[in-house]
């Protein structure tokens, strides 16, 4: 007798169980390993998993305690209750997207060997799907549901937005933003540019951890240091991301950043917020209801979130 589906189901998830235990984790690893932002994110130590709720909450500090001052020995210390920490809240996103065998291949790749071949294919599929997804979400995403916030909404060309619950009335929740001079390399605009955008999103230590532009606005920028000594980030270099240094901060390119913007990001004050029963969940796989397939669904539950705009930092109009 030819093998059932509910066979064939078990096959699978017995296959995929003994060969990848823990897919979800192996993905992100695959995500953060071809995606220079998320590696970033992740070394700070800012994938944060969280139980559950209805939204993601960020704090910040958006005020001094006035409680502390210089004063006499003997002096009255002040006891006030200060409102100083808030919360900046986010609503929650998901990304999606199927792994499916169909029933042909099933029959085409039985025994143990084979099996666990297809399923290598699937997960790599998967990897690379969810890679480009998310790389794009965190870059580009427009923050309107279904669309993840991003760079793009939290670092805005447009720094007086409402991000995060909270409305950019106040130079505490604003980021800095401003248009280049003229043609990159012409009069060291770019340059220009760059420094005061540093100097504007620095406040003592805490600061802009790296600069992420255009492939087209990184070539004017290697262009520009034509003759300098060139530093790298050695951890960068190692994990196999091109890059330059300006100051000490790591120039990046991403594809999904739009044209003539060049984002400086404090990484240290952005996490990639996610649920834990929705931290890159694979589903056992199920009979499809109207193919002749086996389908199993893999999701993520998350935000990119900010309890600081102002160390983040956007140069805009960037042209050759």
């Amino acid at each position: 007798m030819p093998q059932n589906t509910a066979q064939s189901i078990t096959s699978w998830n017995a296959a995929a169980t003994r060969t990848s235990p823990n897919w979800g984790d192996e993905i992100f690893d695959g995500i953060s390993t071809n995606n220079s932002f998320v590696w970033l994110v992740r070394q700070a130590g800012n994938i944060k998993t969280v139980d559950g709720g209805r939204t993601f909450t960020h704090p910040l500090i958006y005020q001094t305690n006035t409680s502390f001052a210089a004063r006499a020995a003997t002096a009255t210390i002040p006891t006030p209750d200060p409102d100083v920490i808030t919360r900046s809240e986010w609503p929650i996103r998901t990304i999606d997207g199927s792994v499916t065998i169909s029933l042909l291949e099933d029959a085409q790749n039985q025994g143990e060997s084979a099996l666990i071949g297809l399923l290598e294919e699937k997960k790599q599929e998967g990897e690379i799907s969810m890679t480009e997804v998310l790389g794009d979400e965190l870059v580009d995403g427009t923050g309107t549901a279904p669309s993840w916030d991003s760079l793009e909404t939290i670092i805005s060309t447009t720094n007086t937005t409402t991000v995060g619950g909270i409305a950019g009335s106040s130079a505490d929740w604003q980021n800095y933003s401003a248009a280049v001079a003229g043609a990159f390399n012409t009069s060291n605009n770019g340059i220009t540019a760059m420094d005061a955008a540093v100097r504007g999103t620095s406040f003592g230590s805490r600061g802009p951890r790296v600069i992420f532009t255009t492939s087209a606005v990184w070539g004017l920028y290697y262009i520009s240091q034509a003759g300098n000594i060139r530093y790298y980030n050695e951890e960068l270099a190692d994990a196999g991301f091109q890059h330059l240094n300006f100051r000490t901060l790591p120039v990046l390119w991403d594809d999904n950043i739009d044209a003539g913007l060049l984002y400086l990001v404090d990484t240290d004050s952005l996490w990639l917020q996610v649920l834990r029963k929705g931290n890159m969940v694979t589903s056992k796989f199920r009979e499809s209801v109207d193919q002749l397939s086996l389908v199993s669904l893999m999701y993520l539950f998350g935000n990119l979130t900010t309890g600081s705009r102002r160390t983040n930092g956007v140069v805009t109009g960037i042209t050759s």
